[in-house]
């Protein structure tokens, strides 16, 4: 089941967004791994409110692509680069259009990420996919919290060895991957707010009840164990490939 982004717009980069963290941990990323130079065109595939296109707009020559109108219209309000509502599996951009295409932790949100990743290689000539590898990915307190939450998420997440795949059949070659440590700390409230939120879109996917019942065990929780300070350590794997 997809989730409907239109509805969050207005406040997903109040939950998901870090200007230090945007920048020194996904920028550099996926400027260093896709080998983006100066100048190039990207497509920032599934943009969202345009975090990242934002950023790589100053010396890039960037398009936002997302099926939303609202997340676009936040896109838009950042910096003037186009923005294009579209779908990822049936781009509408002439072969070649780009030099790279970025995918920023949007994968698991198509129907099909093997025919959207056989657009981008028709578009672009490079790529740089960004995800995480949810068959060894732990979500502590969460898993806790929220039964099941990695069994959906598992489901959800091609693994890096299937994406691998895809790229290939794609047309990608040269395939280069990269894990890189991730850590970001917030208070309990910060937290329970990012929880009450729904910053994970997997949570509109749960079992009726399990969200509600999961927050009260939160609130409980979160405060008596970690006290004021809770921090998040994950992995996100980055794969680039040229065609």
């Amino acid at each position: 089941m997809p989730v409907d982004y239109s509805g969050r717009a207005r406040e997903y980069d109040a939950v998901r967004a870090d200007e230090a963290t945007d920048r020194n941990f996904w920028l550099r990323g996926l400027v260093d791994i896709g080998r983006i130079r100066p100048g190039e065109r990207v497509l920032d595939l599934g943009a969202g409110t345009g975090r990242f296109a934002a950023l790589l707009h100053p010396i890039h020559r960037v398009v936002a692509l997302d099926p939303s109108r609202e997340m676009l219209a936040m896109a838009h309000a950042k910096a003037p680069f186009p923005c294009v509502r579209g779908d990822g599996h049936r781009l509408p951009f002439l072969n070649d259009a780009f030099d790279v295409t970025v995918v920023v932790m949007v994968l698991h949100h198509l129907a099909n990420y093997g025919t959207a990743l056989g657009e981008v290689g028709r578009v672009s000539r490079r790529v740089v996919v960004a995800t995480t590898d949810m068959a060894t990915r732990r979500l502590g307190i969460l898993e806790e919290a929220f039964p099941s939450l990695l069994a959906i998420d598992r489901k959800r997440f091609p693994s890096i060895d299937v994406i691998q795949t895809a790229l290939r059949d794609a047309g990608f070659r040269r395939l280069r991957i990269e894990e890189r440590p991730y850590v970001r700390s917030f208070t309990a409230d910060q937290q329970l707010d990012r929880v009450r939120r729904k910053y994970l879109s997997t949570f509109d996917l749960l079992p009726p009840g399990e969200f509600e019942r999961g927050l009260r065990f939160l609130e409980r929780e979160i405060p008596r164990r970690f006290g004021d300070a809770f921090e998040v350590r994950a992995s996100f794997t980055f794969l680039a490939g040229t065609r």
